[in-house]
């Protein structure tokens, strides 16, 4: 299922505005896509490079240029967001749908390439997704909207070589599934999405020579968008993207730590040494 369903188009069609995190390329892009062909809303695009020309052509939306790793950045964009929100003008308050998808991997045994770049990642996928939740939350509460976090396969298992990488993602799952049982009793919405490998950027981007699990685990971004939509439409807390994957990380939580630390390290150290560091999307 590469397009939302019926349940999930109807979802988006409830929506006043919608804004993306890393829209330019990849799982993001395919957000931005889904919001502009299925709903009404305004839709927002927050990355540090705007999204290909082709989406401006399904209808107008806006690109909020931001470093999202950068705090100092995060504050002024704060500050755009409320306004923003704000003038939207409905009758109501308007439902907004946010959805965090910003991150980067890096390959390499820790700390690979360097201590820096992995501060880095950690401010983008934990630190900048846990303040634009907190930022978005009035918002999310007074309209009855919703959030859907990207997290990984990865956040179910250590990741030998893509450790810090993995524990961000298993960071981004814990504290969505908190953030599900605390907005639902407001009567929103909070989703995990754990997509397995995605024909994406990220691999190259975090210096794969190639991806490093078969080709029947993994998906198209605009897969894991549609069914991200359908599965927040049936207001589930969790969804991992594609059946094998599913087996995998229904074997991740009933198999020995042991086991999954040798599988893992042995399937991602299979793969031929980085070329390049990680890049944000």
């Amino acid at each position: 299922m590469n397009t939302p369903d019926r349940a999930a188009a109807a979802e988006l069609a409830k929506y006043d505005a919608v804004f993306v995190t890393g829209g330019s390329s990849g799982i993001g892009e395919a957000f931005l896509r889904g919001a502009l062909e299925h709903s009404r809303a305004r839709v927002f695009n927050i990355s540090r490079s705007a999204p290909s020309a082709g989406l401006s052509e399904i209808r107008e939306f806006v690109h909020i240029p931001c470093d999202l790793s950068d705090a100092s950045a995060l504050d002024s964009l704060s500050a755009r967001v409320r306004g923003e929100i704000s003038a939207l003008g409905t009758s109501r308050p308007p439902r907004v749908l946010l959805v965090n998808n910003a991150g980067f991997g890096l390959y390499g045994e820790f700390p690979s390439p360097d201590v820096s770049r992995n501060m880095q990642m950690i401010r983008l996928n934990v630190s900048a997704l846990t303040r634009l939740c907190a930022e978005f939350l009035p918002a999310v509460k007074a309209g009855g909207g919703s959030i859907i976090n990207v997290s990984s396969l990865a956040a179910f298992e250590p990741c030998p070589v893509l450790g810090v990488y993995a524990a961000t993602k298993a960071y981004v799952k814990s504290f969505s599934l908190s953030l599900s049982y605390e907005l639902g009793k407001h009567g929103c919405k909070c989703l995990c999405v754990c997509p397995g490998p995605t024909s994406s950027n990220f691999f190259k981007a975090a210096g794969f020579d190639e991806p490093p699990l078969a080709g029947g685990y993994g998906h198209e971004p605009a897969e894991v968008a549609a069914a991200s939509y359908s599965a927040l439409a049936r207001g589930r807390a969790i969804v991992v993207v594609g059946f094998w994957n599913s087996a995998v990380a229904l074997l991740a939580r009933i198999a020995p730590t042991r086991l999954l630390l040798e599988i893992s390290g042995r399937v991602l150290e299979r793969v031929r040494r980085p070329r390049r560091a990680g890049k944000a999307t």
